[in-house]
């Protein structure tokens, strides 16, 4: 299990949703799994009396299964970015610039999804992963956080790729970006 988790890609790498869904599914049918080899060894030590202690440890092995299962119904709908379209912005960066991908994040409101995160030196260049993402309502969202912290940016999100690509390409090098903000956009990963 280890190794496995050793080669699976990193938030925002190329292959995260899709990694993660299969893992969080996993992680969900083993808790279902040994919970209902709790609950049918308590009946079988007990003459299968339901009333006794391991029912009551079977019963509380729900919460980090449906902990489990929330997570997965929030992955569920997202796929990961192809290799290709990474490809095609990775060669448009320069500098220091930062790229994630396959970026799920939550908001109290909302699900929210970046195909594509990129930071060059002065802003933060995004392209939304599905059409009915709220464009305005994510910007809001992204400029009060980044501003709380003291790390806004001029901040450009769009649904179409063609823009994303043309800004990626003339966006201004990064230099040097804080490590406060990329620790901050990783803690927003799901």
């Amino acid at each position: 299990m280890g190794k496995e988790k050793a080669n699976s890609p990193a938030r925002g790498h190329q292959g995260y949703l899709d990694s993660q869904k299969r893992f969080r599914i996993l992680k969900t049918l083993l808790y279902v799994l040994i919970g209902v080899a709790i609950f049918v060894l308590g009946l079988c030590l007990n003459k299968f009396e339901k009333s006794n202690i391991f029912t009551v440890i079977a019963i509380l092995m729900v919460l980090p299964a449906a902990k489990a299962l929330v997570s997965v119904i929030v992955l569920l709908p997202y796929r990961s970015v192809d290799a290709e379209a990474v490809e095609e912005v990775r060669g448009l960066l320069s500098g220091e610039d930062i790229m994630y991908t396959d970026m799920v994040f939550t908001s109290r409101d909302k699900v929210m999804f970046f195909s594509f995160l990129v930071i060059a030196q002065d802003e933060i260049l995004c392209l939304v992963g599905r059409e009915k993402e709220d464009i305005a309502y994510i910007e809001k969202y992204l400029k009060d956080e980044l501003k709380k912290r003291m790390l806004l940016r001029k901040l450009y999100i769009t649904k179409d790729r063609k823009n994303f690509l043309e800004k990626v390409a003339h966006a201004e090098p990064a230099t040097d970006i804080p490590d406060e903000l990329t620790a901050y956009l990783n803690s927003l990963m799901v």
